[in-house]
C-alpha cells in the first residue's frame, strides 16, 4: 500500500476514536449530576473541566494532528510513533491517540533534526534516533498532503500558514513554532526573560503559547489562577481571552497594569487618554520631563524618603487609651515600633507588616506585664467614680468590663484602631507627597511642585495618568503589601518597551514569588516620555541581573518586500533590522497625491476587498486625522470604523484607526494615509517608530500615501521602486 494511503487509513482510524472520545465525554457529563448532585461545588468543577475539554476536542476533531515523530530510544528495542496535536488525547483505556505539543517528546519536532536526537522529561534525558519527522496538511478531516522534514525552521514550510488572513493565523501556529521561538516557549519557569523581538516575530503568539507551555508541565505545583498575563490594553485582553481557551488554556489572570492598582486600591478611578501627551512628545520632548521622572526609580527614591518621614507618625504622639483608660504609654510603644527591622523571611518596609509585628509585640507586653496593667486601670477606675454622679458609676463600670476584656484579649482590636493612621487611603497618601515634592527631590532648572498641581488636581477628580500608576502601586505595597498577587507565580508582559522602570520594579515587588517573561521591542517604543529605550536597566535594577536576554530576530508577519521597506526605518534612526521569512508579495507602492488623497484611499480600499482581505487599515498618525479621514470616507458609501483609545475590540472589516493604537495589531492591507516629511519627520525618532509601527503590520500589502516631499527615511526605498 503507498505511504500516503496509509497515512489516510490512520487519520481514519484517529478520527473515529476522537469520536468515540467525545460519546464518552458526553456520557460522562451527562452522569455528574446523578454522581456529584449532593456536592453542587464539586459538580461544578467538573461540569466546567469536562464541558471545555469537550469543547477543545471538538474544535481540533477535523485536525487532530499536524505532525508526526518516529523515535528510537537507546535503551528501548521498539520505536515510538507519536502523532502531535493541539491537544493530548488518550483512549478510554488511557492509550495515547495524539501527543499534545507542549509535551516534551514534543520538542523534537521542533529542535531536532532526523538523526541523533534527544530530549529532557522529568524522568532524564532521552537519547536515540529520529527517523522520521513528518508534517501534515489536514483540513476538514481529509488529509491534502504530507511532507518529511528535516527542519521545522524551513521557510518553504512556513509559507503556506503566512499566507493566510490574520483571522486564521493562530489556529496553525503550533505546526510551525520555529526553534528560536520554541526555545523560549520552553524555558524553565524558575527563569525571569527578556525578549526583544522585532515587529512581527511572533512575540505575542510566543507569550501566549509559553504560558499554555508553562500550564501543561507545572500543572501539579501550580494552578493555572497563578500565572497572570498583563497586556498594553483592553484590545488586548479581550483578544487573548479568546485565544488561551484554544490552546487549552483556562482561569489565566489577564489584566492590564492600571486594573491591576484598581484592583489593589479597590477604587475607582479614570484612566486619562496618553494621545495629548504622545503628540507633545512629538512636538516638545523636553516639556514632559516630569512624565519621564515619574517612571525612572528616582521618582520610587522620592516615595521611599517621603515613607520615612510618614513612618515617624504611624505611632500616634497619644498614649494607648481604651474607653479613657490608660494601657501602655506612648514612648514604650515608639521604642517597640522603631526596633523592628527586616529580616531575611518578613519585609517590614511593609507597613501593615511592621504594624502587626508591633501589635504581637505590645500583646506580648501586656501578657508579660498583665497584673500591673490591670491593677492600674482599676486605681484609674477607682479615681474616675470618686465624684461621679451614682446614675454615671454603672455606665463607667460597663467601660471597665469593656476594657478588661479588651486586655484580656491583649487588646487586639483596640491597638488596630490607634494604628489607623498606618492604612491611608493611597490616593490620598499619594497628593500629600506630591504636596511635598520638593521636599523629597530636585530637579535642575524646574520648580517640580508647580508641576505635581496638575495631577493632585486629576486625582482629587478620579482620574489618574498612566505616569502615576508605578507610584500608586509601590505606595500599595508600602502600606500593605501583596495582597491576593502574593500567590502568582509567573507573570507574562507584551508590549513591554511602553512601561518604566518603576513600573517593573513594582511588578517584581508586588509578586515577590513570581518569574517574569516581558516581551518588547524597542524599535516600537513610541511612548519615549514613559517608555525604556534598553533592557540593561531593568535586568540590572529590577531582577538583579538574575534574567536572561532573549532575540527574536526573524520577522513572520509581513512579506520580505514590506520588511525591507520597513527595515530603511530602522536602519535610519540606529536600530537592528529584522530578517524577514522568504515570502514574497506585491513590492511597497508610494503615491504623491495631493489633492486626490480621500478618493485614493478609496480606491485602494476597495482593491483590497476584491481581493478577498477580511482586515483592512488606514493608519493615520493622529486622532485628528482618523477623524477627518473616516467622515470623508463615509461619503463613498464605505462601511468603515474608526478605531479609538475607548474601544476594547476589532472584529475585522475595514478601518481608520492611529499609528499608535495599531501597535499589536496586524492587518491583511495597509494604507498609510500621509508619510510626508512633514507628518513623519525623519529628524525626529518618535516619528520613525510611529511610521515603523505603522509599515509594519500588514500581512500581505502595503500601500504609502504622501503629500509634497515623502519623509527622507523612505526616500532611498521610493528610489529603487522607481528605478525597478
Amino acid at each position: 500500500m503507498e505511504e500516503i494511503q496509509i497515512e489516510r487509513e490512520k487519520l481514519k482510524t484517529v478520527l473515529e476514536q476522537f469520536k468515540e472520545v467525545i460519546e464518552d465525554y458526553d456520557l460522562k457529563i451527562g452522569a455528574l449530576p446523578r454522581m456529584y448532585g449532593q456536592n453542587p461545588d464539586l459538580l461544578a468543577n467538573f461540569l466546567s473541566m469536562y464541558t471545555k475539554k469537550l469543547e477543545l476536542l471538538k474544535k481540533t476533531s477535523d485536525k487532530p494532528y499536524f505532525a508526526r515523530i518516529d523515535f528510537k530510544d537507546d535503551n528501548s528495542q521498539s520505536v515510538e510513533q507519536c502523532y502531535i496535536g493541539k491537544v493530548g488525547v488518550s483512549d478510554p483505556d488511557n492509550k495515547l491517540i495524539t501527543v499534545d505539543w507542549r509535551a516534551p517528546i514534543s520538542s523534537m519536532y521542533y529542535d531536532s533534526n532526523v538523526g541523533r536526537a534527544s530530549y529532557i522529561a522529568p524522568g532524564g534525558e532521552y537519547t536515540g534516533e529520529l527517523l522520521i519527522k513528518r508534517q501534515y496538511d489536514i483540513e476538514n478531516g481529509i488529509l491534502n498532503s504530507y511532507q518529511d522534514v528535516d527542519t521545522v525552521s524551513n521557510d518553504e514550510i512556513l509559507k503556506p500558514y503566512l499566507g493566510v488572513n490574520a483571522d486564521n493565523r493562530l489556529k496553525n501556529i503550533v505546526s510551525t513554532i520555529q526553534s528560536e521561538q520554541n526555545e523560549i516557549i520552553r524555558e524553565k519557569l524558575l527563569k525571569n526573560i527578556i525578549v526583544q523581538g522585532v515587529a512581527g516575530s511572533g512575540k505575542t503568539t510566543v507569550a501566549l503559547h509559553r504560558i499554555a507551555y508553562l500550564v501543561y508541565n507545572n500543572i501539579n505545583n501550580i494552578k493555572p489562577e497563578q500565572y497572570l498575563v498583563i497586556g498594553p490594553n483592553k484590545f488586548f485582553v479581550n483578544y487573548i481571552s479568546g485565544v488561551l481557551p484554544d490552546l487549552d488554556v483556562n482561569n489565566v489572570n489577564q489584566l492590564t497594569y492600571d486594573e491591576i492598582i484598581q484592583e489593589l486600591l479597590n477604587e475607582n478611578f479614570e484612566l486619562l487618554s496618553d494621545e495629548n501627551k504622545l503628540i507633545k512628545s512629538i512636538n516638545d520632548p523636553d516639556k514632559l520631563f516630569f512624565e519621564k521622572l515619574r517612571v525612572s526609580l528616582a521618582y520610587k527614591n522620592a516615595i521611599d524618603k517621603f515613607l520615612k518621614d510618614f513612618d515617624k507618625n504611624v505611632v500616634p504622639n497619644i498614649d494607648f487609651n481604651i474607653k479613657d483608660y490608660k494601657i501602655i504609654p506612648n514612648n514604650i510603644i515608639k521604642k517597640i515600633y522603631d526596633e523592628i527591622e527586616n529580616d531575611s523571611i518578613i519585609d517590614y518596609s511593609v507597613f501593615s507588616k511592621k504594624v502587626d509585628r508591633t501589635c504581637l509585640l505590645l500583646g506580648k507586653y501586656i501578657q508579660d506585664n498583665y497584673e500591673t496593667i490591670s491593677s492600674k486601670i482599676r486605681e484609674q477606675f477607682y479615681k474616675k467614680i470618686e465624684n461621679m454622679p451614682k446614675s454615671d458609676i454603672q455606665k463607667e463600670r460597663k467601660n471597665l468590663e469593656y476594657v478588661e476584656k479588651e486586655l484580656r484579649n491583649n487588646c487586639n482590636q483596640s491597638l488596630k484602631k490607634y494604628f489607623s493612621k498606618a492604612n491611608p487611603k493611597i490616593l490620598n497618601l499619594y497628593i500629600e507627597f506630591l504636596k511635598n515634592i520638593e521636599n523629597y527631590i530636585s530637579v535642575d532648572d524646574y520648580k517640580i511642585s508647580e508641576y505635581s498641581k496638575k495631577i493632585i488636581s486629576n486625582i482629587k477628580s478620579k482620574k489618574v495618568e498612566f505616569e502615576d500608576l508605578a507610584a500608586l502601586l509601590y505606595l500599595k505595597y508600602r502600606i500593605s503589601g501583596s495582597n491576593r498577587f502574593d500567590r502568582i507565580r509567573h507573570v507574562v508582559v507584551d508590549e513591554a518597551q511602553d512601561f518604566g522602570e518603576f513600573n517593573f520594579y513594582t511588578l517584581k515587588k508586588l509578586m515577590p514569588q513570581s518569574t517574569f517573561s516581558i516581551f518588547g521591542d524597542i524599535a516600537q517604543s513610541i511612548y519615549q516620555y514613559r517608555g525604556i529605550n534598553n533592557w540593561d536597566n531593568v535586568i540590572n535594577n529590577t531582577f538583579s541581573n538574575n534574567c536572561d536576554l532573549k532575540y527574536l530576530r526573524k520577522s513572520y508577519r509581513t512579506t520580505t518586500e514590506i520588511m525591507n521597506s520597513a527595515n530603511n526605518i530602522t536602519e535610519h534612526i540606529g536600530l537592528k533590522t529584522a530578517e524577514p521569512v522568504i515570502r514574497h508579495g506585491i513590492d511597497v507602492s508610494y503615491n504623491n497625491c495631493n489633492d486626490d488623497q480621500i478618493d485614493t484611499i478609496s480606491e485602494y480600499i476597495k482593491e483590497y476587498v476584491e481581493k478577498g482581505y477580511s482586515s483592512i487599515a488606514v493608519i493615520c498618525k493622529d486622532k485628528n486625522e482618523a477623524d477627518n479621514i473616516n467622515n470623508s470616507l463615509k461619503q463613498y458609501n464605505i462601511n468603515i470604523e474608526n478605531i479609538t483609545d475607548s474601544d476594547t475590540e476589532y472584529k475585522g472589516g475595514i478601518c481608520t484607526i492611529t499609528s499608535y493604537l495599531a501597535k499589536g495589531l496586524e492587518f491583511d492591507g495597509v494604507i498609510i494615509s500621509d508619510a510626508s516629511e512633514r507628518k513623519y519627520s525623519s529628524s525626529k525618532s518618535i516619528d520613525m517608530k510611529l511610521l515603523y509601527v505603522s509599515m509594519t503590520r500588514p500581512l500581505h500589502e502595503l500601500r504609502i500615501l504622501y503629500s509634497g516631499e515623502l519623509t527622507k527615511a523612505l526616500q532611498e526605498d521610493l528610489k529603487k521602486k522607481v528605478i525597478t
